[in-house]
């Protein structure tokens, strides 16, 4: 049927559920959290990795840009005013230009997108389009893209640093494509209008406005999901009035640091999120929006990680990595990886490096340094050890929950095998954390299933849900405020924390 995706079979025509009218919570307008909302943002988020936006055009949007990195594409060629002929083929043209460029995996590119990233990011990618609404108004949808195949995507993710309160790396892709919102043309528009030239600046500027003729609807999975919260964070801080934003995230990392003269929770933003998910407790401490999270049982596990979930080891990683519960307890299970790799027999060592990186670096030339592992792997817990004072302002991390970590892992890669082991890994990171079915993987996507089989199973809670059937871990990272009064108070509660991990880990 025209207008229907095959992820979700909604509607992309019918986007009533994008304009419905806000709703009173605990003494404030807030928008509804609507399970067609999410099936539509879904979409949206889900289009934005491959830009097969033909389903979109034939259910009526148009004016369609492109952000790839620091490439924008947009403007009348993009989207003929006539149907057909030869317009047609270079609006076809194109977008299959800015497909092309989402999958540049040789090696020359891949170095050449590496050394561009060494002093700030231009990785942003983004799909925008708008779709008329009733009486005269518009509805402007943003699609950020998560973290793509290429190695250098990554380095935004890991570029911890404060900036302006907020994670260094996701605000400079933020910047990459606001810089580009006085070229984001909307041609059709225009000229219905009367128009000379209609920009997304433009509509934000009118978004500041009441009466507004616009709304700007928002989606993003995973580090698309960092984006639109601190996009969304900006925009307001500005004056953009919040009831003509709505946003949708999957998987979204944690983006704010400092403790902001705002209510954060406010925002007209929604996170839908995995507990099984390590990605989302990452990134800086503080969520833009409200949090709703999918408590995974075994139905879920079994239906999204197939024949995996039956594995012992991948049970034993995958609640290992419920200990993680930011960026710092994220380096710290690294660190506590890397240790315990000091510990191991030659062999063993080189096939979980090989398992955990050997995408990156090639099996014969990890077999070939000999004594030159053990200079890599010191190597490698020296930037680890740099990537934990960043997110956490501590120069070590504490033996009395490193030493432990180190014993647990090194026993379970004893008890597994070294590529068992690494293989669990790398799939308990990863499938927990899919948006999209993948031909070669099994299962369904977890975000998927959420959105279509148990919607109503989400829930409004803090971090604290469980890591296996009849455990629980803290999940949250340490809220503090600097220098105020509540600094005692958080203190406390991470002090409680770390206890509780000790126990655990005992």
């Amino acid at each position: 049927m025209a207008g229907n995706q095959s992820c979700t079979g909604c509607s992309l025509s019918d986007i009533t559920p994008l304009c419905m009218p806000w709703q009173e919570v605990n003494g404030r307008r807030m928008p509804r959290f609507s399970h067609r909302a999410a099936l539509l943002s879904y979409e949206l988020a889900a289009s934005a990795y491959d830009l097969q936006l033909d389903p979109w055009r034939d259910a009526g949007w148009r004016d369609f840009s492109y952000q790839v990195d620091n490439t924008l594409i947009t403007g009348p060629n993009v989207n003929p005013t006539s149907g057909g002929g030869l317009s047609t083929m270079i609006s076809d043209y194109f977008q299959r230009l800015a497909q092309s460029r989402l999958k540049r995996l040789n090696p020359i590119s891949q170095l050449r997108g590496a050394l561009r990233q060494r002093e700030k990011a231009d990785t942003c990618k983004a799909i925008v389009m708008l779709r008329p609404l009733y009486g005269g108004r518009y509805l402007v949808a943003i699609g950020f893209m998560g973290t793509g195949k290429r190695i250098y995507d990554w380095f935004s993710n890991f570029r911890l640093e404060k900036e302006e309160g907020v994670h260094a790396g996701f605000l400079q892709l933020t910047k990459e494509f606001e810089k580009n919102c006085d070229e984001i043309c909307f041609p059709e528009t225009a000229a219905e209008l009367g128009l000379a030239r209609l920009t997304l600046n433009d509509i934000l500027e009118e978004c500041r406005r009441p009466g507004s003729r616009f709304c700007v609807w928002l989606a993003g999975h995973s580090q698309g999901g960092a984006v639109m919260q601190l996009f969304a964070l900006r925009e307001i801080r500005r004056g953009f009035l919040r009831q003509n934003m709505l946003g949708y995230g999957f998987a979204s990392p944690s983006v704010v640091y400092d403790n902001p003269c705002c209510d954060l929770g406010s925002f007209p933003l929604f996170h839908i999120i995995n507990a099984d998910d390590s990605f989302p407790r990452m990134g800086a401490r503080l969520h833009v929006g409200r949090c709703r999270v999918f408590l995974p049982d075994d139905d879920m596990r079994f239906c999204c990680y197939g024949e995996t979930w039956k594995k012992p080891v991948f049970q034993s990683v995958l609640h290992l990595l419920h200990m993680v519960c930011d960026s710092g307890s994220a380096f710290l299970c690294v660190l506590a990886m890397l240790g315990a790799l000091q510990t191991l027999p030659a062999e063993e060592a080189v096939n979980v490096l090989n398992g955990l990186i050997g995408s990156l670096i090639p099996d014969m030339l990890l077999h070939s340094l000999g004594s030159r592992r053990e200079d890599m792997v010191r190597a490698l817990i020296q930037r680890a050890k740099q990537g934990y004072q960043r997110a956490t302002g501590e120069a070590e991390p504490p033996r009395e929950l490193l030493l432990p970590l180190e014993k647990r892992i090194a026993q379970m890669i004893l008890d597994y095998g070294s590529r068992e082991f690494s293989g669990a890994c790398l799939q308990a990171l990863s499938l927990p954390h899919r948006l999209r079915r993948r031909a070669a993987a099994a299962g369904t996507a977890p975000y998927l299933y959420i959105v279509t089989e148990r919607f109503e199973d989400l829930r409004q809670k803090c971090w604290l849900y469980p890591a296996s059937a009849s455990e629980s871990l803290p999940l949250r990272g340490d809220r503090r405020i600097a220098d105020t009064r509540f600094a005692a108070y958080s203190r406390a509660r991470e002090q409680r924390a770390r206890a509780l991990i000790k126990r655990r880990l005992a």
